[in-house]
């Protein structure tokens, strides 16, 4: 309606013109060198009108022929797209079901169709290398790794994939380390990036990329370890002191935080600091470590001295450990009936195994030295302790290998922080670098 009038009150401005013209007699003249023109200004305002009608009719066409051309531009493109999010759909499947020849394939044809966007190089870098082809891989995940942000840290990680299948682990930690500028946070950068800083003994690196723990938890303990090989390696006793405290305040339950507090004290002079260390870790984490500790002494130390003095800690502290720990003080000072009374506490607080018969052979032997008792009880004890179980030892939560000293890298797999007093065997290795997506 609108448009309607508007039309019509454009019409009656035109003859309302025209009218006026048509009333006032008069001509345009239009001289051009020689030629002269000379016309009724109303038949000059006919033919300007009738030129702007042709001019907007060639712009009309101009743009509807442009506009078709666009339309058909758009319907070409979704098709494409169509085409190739088909063609990327397929890829993935393929890819699902271990079909690596296929899913290159389909992925060639997304990425032709769709262009290099980071999903068409991502999905042509997995099909690449699921169907062997390593080397097309690795190039298109390089390209991958040339665009921004998120998809950067894309092509970092199939890079880094590939180099853990070559078992070029440095290459893999520095494109870790190229994701992380992207990504902080990415679980697996950061995992790559701390397994390289152990191997190269960068401690401090090492702990700047691991997570807050809580303490005593196992993130704590893997803290823990990494700050007693850096307190190993620091040349300033202070220093080193105040690493080793932090571990034992991680990881209460760690002995060898506890143990490394002690002998750090006892080296600086610390006499009486070392020894409230080790009855605050001993009530802490009982461990043969700490009762060895208690049985080293002054060097003036008399055997009946030091055994009293370790039976007092051993009251107070209680345990399996430090019971083992007051008989052989007691069997060093000779006084048999004490240490029996100690290695029977032991076994009574659970060891069973053949530490304890070897020290009741020994108590024995000292006992009713040359008798007939001492060899038939002697031998009695030592068949026995040939048949009772190992003791315990460090076990490495990650590969199952067994350690007969703690280490802050288990040296069968290398992982940090992994070793536990007693536990069982791992049942599996834990996995690196899981797949972002089923058969990636």
């Amino acid at each position: 309606m609108r448009r309607a009038l508007f039309i019509l009150i454009a019409l009656g401005l035109v003859a309302a013109g025209t009218l006026w013209v048509a009333a006032r007699p008069a001509s345009l003249t239009v001289a051009a060198g020689d030629l002269v023109i000379e016309s009724p200004l109303w038949l000059a305002a006919l033919a300007f009108a009738v030129s702007l009608f042709m001019v907007g009719l060639i712009v009309r066409l101009y743009a509807e022929i442009r506009s078709q051309l666009a339309r058909r531009r758009l319907k070409r493109a979704l098709r494409r797209r169509d085409e190739g999010e088909e063609a990327m759909v397929s890829a993935f499947a393929a890819l699902a079901a271990g079909d690596g020849m296929a899913a290159l394939k389909h992925g060639e044809k997304a990425r032709r169709l769709l262009g290099d966007t980071p999903l068409t190089l991502m999905l042509a870098g997995y099909a690449a290398r699921a169907a062997g082809r390593v080397q097309a891989a690795e190039t298109t995940f390089r390209l991958l790794a040339e665009q921004k942000g998120a998809a950067a840290a894309l092509g970092q990680r199939g890079i880094a994939q590939l180099a853990v299948e070559r078992g070029n682990h440095a290459v893999a930690a520095d494109a870790a380390r190229a994701a992380l500028v992207y990504q902080p946070n990415a679980a697996w950068a950061k995992s790559f990036a701390f397994e390289d800083s152990v191997r190269r003994r960068d401690w401090q690196a090492a702990l700047a990329l691991l997570p807050p723990a809580e303490s005593g938890s196992d993130e704590a303990i893997r803290r823990a370890a990494l700050l007693l090989a850096a307190a190993k390696e620091e040349t300033e006793p202070r220093a080193a002191l105040r690493l080793e405290q932090q571990a034992a305040a991680l990881a209460p339950a760690l002995a060898p935080a506890h143990a490394a507090v002690v002998r750090r004290l006892r080296a600086q002079g610390h006499v009486r600091a070392a020894e409230r260390a080790l009855k605050e870790g001993l009530a802490k984490a009982p461990h043969p470590m700490l009762a060895a500790l208690a049985l080293e002494g002054p060097a003036n130390e008399s055997k009946a001295g030091r055994a009293k003095r370790v039976a007092t800690l051993a009251s107070d502290v209680g345990g399996a450990e430090m019971a083992l720990a007051a008989a052989q003080a007691a069997l060093e000072a000779e006084d048999w009936a004490e240490a029996r009374r100690w290695a029977e506490r032991a076994r009574a607080a659970g060891v069973m195994d053949r530490r304890l018969h070897a020290l009741l052979a020994k108590i024995a032997e000292g006992e009713f030295a040359g008798s007939e008792r001492a060899h038939a009880e002697a031998e009695a004890h030592w068949r026995d302790a040939a048949s009772a179980p190992e003791p315990p030892e460090w076990t490495c939560r990650n590969c199952g290998a067994s350690h007969g000293e703690w280490s802050h890298v288990c040296s069968s797999c290398g992982a940090a922080g992994s070793l536990r007093w007693g536990e069982a065997r791992a049942t599996a290795p834990q996995l690196l670098l899981p797949a972002p997506l089923p058969g990636l």
